[in-house]
This record gives structure tokens, sequence and C-alpha cells, in this order.
């Protein structure tokens, strides 16, 4: 079904919630620019139109807070819907932008009945993002919508689910040429998102606001949040950290320092660092997360928790894995406390031990925290989930330190096939499985078969994340080790932690 088709079905849906609808909730899922576009098209006289994203227009009834953001209240559309008592049905247009933080969204739940109350049409224009967070974080309000209705606009990603948390309890994408393609429908956004920043001479970022209120450009650093983690996932590291680092220029200056928001994104602008091989700036950002965190969360908190795992990677990466231990048990602590033991952060936290220990060569431990790992991701991702591999993998290289060859092999090619499958031929975690089955076919006396396999490895390393990334880095020394015959070798192992 094309788009056409797609929105055809939609206005017809609409049109009918315009003409035969006497009171209510409705959602229109739509691009912020498709939003108003779809508004233009009706012109009755029963309808009234606010629209977030002018605030020229709401100037006069809507609260503001200067020194934090203009949060939504009720009054807002209180004040709306009495000004317009001869009207029937309200568009609230752009509703996803008055929402920058998560307890805006609760107090939804609240003024529900009051909303209700008026016995208007209430029509709420948003982006899918949004509908997705209403469902998870204001279900009393959710709960009231009669009818939700979407619209594809081809050329912006905030459509069909496009804009989607990308977190790991929703479907995402793996795939480069996906990930591509998301890109390519994101660049209207990115381009005009971008113009709130200009560069001076000395390199230094300034925001312009353009009239735009704190409560538009905080919903801004959600849309290009986003867009940077997908350049993240592809390995485009320079254009993933440019973007991170304006989201922080944002939310320092309007939320603070002090702010989880804040230390979100010193999260993941370290996560960047560690990708790109920068393990002091990694560690900066890292701990600069974790100092708020622990000040504005306390001890026992997931997203504390986040930051111990990441700082222990680093140790991880840096070779001292008695300090990884550390703070991966740090995490793991907190993460079976709070979120159990049947979570997929609990899987990272067991998976990361795993990896320490047996680095540290203790492989019955590793073995041991890899299969609770395991055990966990099967059930809650199935076998054909790059998590899953992930373990596979951690496992494959437990056992090739132990000499059995036979068994790593094994999982490393379980690993191999849901990569080649869920990732695609040209991705980094697909590269990871090719140069650790190239170590076993060295170990065990098969050159050409390990260097066919190394080559496979960096032919994707050189492609897409360049030739100075230490794993590319790691399969040339494996090549040179092969060629000069020296019986030292590298596998690669996966500390893998989401983006949070």
């Amino acid at each position: 079904m094309n788009n056409t088709n797609i929105n055809k079905e939609s206005f017809s849906a609409l049109d009918w919630i315009i003409s035969d609808a006497s009171r209510g909730f409705f959602f229109v899922l739509a691009s912020h620019k498709m939003q108003e576009r779809i508004a233009k098209t009706y012109t009755e006289d029963n309808i009234a139109k606010l629209n977030y994203s002018d605030i020229r227009q709401y100037n006069d009834i809507r609260l503001y807070d200067e020194q934090n953001t203009e949060h939504y209240r009720f009054r807002v559309l209180n004040t709306f819907a009495d000004d317009n008592p001869e009207k029937k049905i309200f568009f609230i247009l752009n509703f996803q932008i008055p929402f920058p933080v998560n307890e805006d969204i609760y107090a939804l739940n609240f003024s529900r009945d009051w909303i209700a109350d008026k016995n208007k049409v209430w029509i709420f224009f948003m982006t899918a993002e949004l509908e997705e967070r209403l469902f998870q974080l204001a279900p009393d309000f959710h709960s009231y919508c009669n009818m939700k209705v979407k619209f594809e606009d081809s050329g912006i990603e905030e459509t069909k689910q496009e804009l989607l948390n990308l977190s790991d309890h929703i479907v995402t994408i793996y795939q480069t040429d996906e990930i591509n393609e998301r890109l390519d429908r994101y660049k209207d956004m990115e381009e005009e998102y971008l113009s709130y920043f200009e560069t001076a001479p000395d390199g230094t970022v300034r925001l312009i606001r353009k009239d735009s209120s704190n409560s538009h450009l905080l919903a801004i650093t959600n849309t290009l949040e986003n867009i940077a983690k997908l350049y993240d996932k592809k390995g485009d590291y320079e254009n993933a950290l440019k973007i991170f680092e304006k989201i922080l220029l944002i939310r320092e200056k309007i939320l603070g320092v002090e702010n989880p928001y804040t230390a979100a994104s010193y999260n993941n602008i370290g996560f960047v660092y560690r990708n790109i091989g920068d393990y002091n700036k990694a560690l900066e950002y890292y701990n600069k997360a974790l100092e708020i965190q622990e000040k504005v969360f306390g001890l026992q908190h997931p997203d504390t928790a986040t930051s111990y795992n990441n700082i222990g990677a680093v140790y991880d990466n840096i070779g001292d894995y008695n300090k990884a231990l550390e703070y991966y048990n740090r995490a793991l602590e907190v993460r079976e406390k709070v979120l159990g033991v049947q979570h997929s952060y609990t899987a990272n936290s067991y998976n990361n031990i795993g990896n320490s220990y047996n680095s540290l060569g203790d492989h019955d431990k590793a073995i041991e925290y890899h299969n609770k790992a395991l055990k966990i991701r099967e059930k809650l991702l199935g076998l054909q989930h790059p998590d899953t591999a992930d373990s596979y993998n951690n496992i494959g290289a437990v056992y090739d330190n132990k000499g059995n060859y036979n068994k790593a092999l094994e999982y490393y090619n379980k690993a191999l096939e849901i990569q080649e499958k869920v990732l695609g031929l040209q991705h980094p975690y697909t590269a990871i499985s090719y140069n650790n089955i190239g170590v076993v076919y060295y170990n065990t006396g098969d050159h050409n078969k390990a260097l066919e396999c190394y080559n496979k490895a960096l032919e994707i390393y050189e492609k897409v994340l360049g030739k100075e990334h230490p794993d590319t880095k790691t399969v040339i020394k494996n090549i040179e080790i092969l060629l000069s015959n020296d019986k030292q070798n590298n596998y690669i192992t996966m500390p893998y932690e989401y983006n949070e």
C-alpha cells in the first residue's frame, strides 16, 4: 500500500470524526510539518486550532517558568476551550512540543477528566514518538483515545513509527541500509534543527533560539537524539558526536547541569568516545553523568547503574579488568535489586562480568556469567537477536581461550549466522565474528581460512569504522601475526551496552 492510499484512508477516518463524532479524544499521528498541512485542509466554522509550535498564539494562556521550561498545564486547554465556546471541534497541533520531560506527561493523567468534561471533540495531533510515550507514561489519558489515525509523510522521519524510542523495549533497526534509509528521511528534520546552531571561527558552537520556547528547543533535542543514535549505530561517530554535543548545549542551557537529561547527554557522548577508542574522554563524560545521577537519583537507580556499567566497560577496554569488575558488579547489584534478574540490562551486566573473568583467565566463572546472560536473552529477546549473538560470541571466546576450538567455532558460527541475518554483511558486529572465527582457524593451523576470515572482517571495519578504529587495528595486527607466524592472536569480545 503506497502513501497516497494510506493517507486517503486516514483522511476518510478524520472526515468521519469531524462530521459524526459528538465528543471524545482522538489522536492524529504525523510529522510536525504534515500536521500543519492536514490542518490547513479543514476550514469548517466549528473547528478551533491551537498550535503549540506558534508560541505567539497562546502567550496569554500558557503558564511560564522562565527559569526552567514552559510546561504543559490543563489551564492552556481549559482557557482555549472557554475562549471558543461556540466551537465543537478542537485541533491541538504539535502536541509533542509541551512535553520535554516525563513529569509533564504524567500530569495528563490528572487532567484527563477535566478535559473530557468540556464535552468537545479533542483531536490531538502528535508524532508517533509522543503517542508511544503517552501509552507508557500516561495510560489513563491514553485510554480515553477513541480512535488513532496515522498519516504518512515520505519525506520526514517522524511518521510510521520512525521516531519510536530506540530502546530495548521497542523493536529497533540494525542493518546499515535500513539506518541509511531512515537518515535519508530524517534529512529535512536534521537540516532544520541543526540550523538552530552556528559555529564560530574558533570552533565554538552557539545556540540560535529563533524566538523558540524552551519547550520547543527541548522537543528538538528528542528528535536530534534519535538522529545521533542512528549515526552511532552505523558507525558514523563523527556526526553522532557533533549532534550529541549540540543536544548537550541545549540541555545544559535550559535544564542546567544537575538534571537527568543532561546526564543522559554526558553518557551518550561518553558512549561515542568509547566507540572511537578515546577512553580518557569516555571516562571524563561517564564520570560527569555518574556524578549527576548519584546526586539526583541516588545509588540504587537504573540510570546510576548504567553509568557504573559504562565506566566498567572503559576499564575493560584499557585492560584494567579488576577495576572493570568493580564497576560491573556495582551495576549488577543495582539491576538485580531494582530491575530483577529477568531483565535485559541485568543480562548485560552478566555478559560484561563474564568478559572480564575471561580476560583474567577465570574461564569457569566466565562461562557461568555468560550462560546466565544467554539464558535471559534467549527467553526475553529470542534466538534471532543481536544480544543473543553477543552471548554466543563471548562464550566462543572463552572456549577459544581454553583451547576447545571445536566448541569455540560452534558458538562463533551461531553468532555469525544471527548477525548476517539480522545486522547484515556490512556491520561491525558481523566483522567481530569473522575476526574471531579467523582466530580459531589460526590456532588450529588452517591459515588460509584464517586469512579469508580476517580479510572479510577488515573489509567491513575499514568501510564502516575507518582505518584508525581500535577493532580495525586489531584485525590488521592479526593479519600481520599470521603472515609472520607469530603465536600471539587477538579475538574481540562484546561488552555491549545500550545507550540510555
